[in-house]
């Protein structure tokens, strides 16, 4: 695949998660100005989803004709082409190392809580 058109389908992804973000915010923005949010078409568009529409396109129109950022997002996934990726064997190695790391440090800070528990309760227990 083209480096183009994996750039084309990340852009998309990205408008597309721009919009439903946007949406959000804009539904959240009107109701707490309560300003009204309009419903169209039976009610599966509203002004906001609409206004994120419109304000997505743009943006990913704009962004895509910027020559610095079309050329960064070009490079970008050239770069990601030369990466070489672990084997099956090494990410379940590196995920196991990983858990046990992760329940040895658990376990030694539980030790940790423990021992100032009791000690802490051993001082105030002192004055009284």
């Amino acid at each position: 695949m083209s480096d183009r058109r994996v750039l084309g389908f990340a852009w998309l992804v990205a408008t597309v998660c721009l919009w439903f973000v946007l949406a959000d915010l804009l539904r959240w923005g009107l109701g707490y100005f309560n300003v009204a949010n309009a419903e169209y078409f039976g009610g599966g568009l509203t002004t906001s989803s609409i206004l994120a529409i419109g304000v997505s396109l743009v943006a990913a129109v704009v962004c895509w004709k910027a020559p610095k950022i079309f050329a960064f997002c070009i490079e970008t996934v050239q770069e990601t082409r030369k990466v070489v990726w672990p084997t099956q064997q090494e990410t379940r190695d590196h995920t196991v190392v990983v858990v046990i790391t992760s329940i040895a440090i658990a376990l030694m800070l539980w030790g940790f809580d423990q021992v100032f528990k009791r000690l802490f309760g051993v001082i105030l227990n002192m004055g009284a």
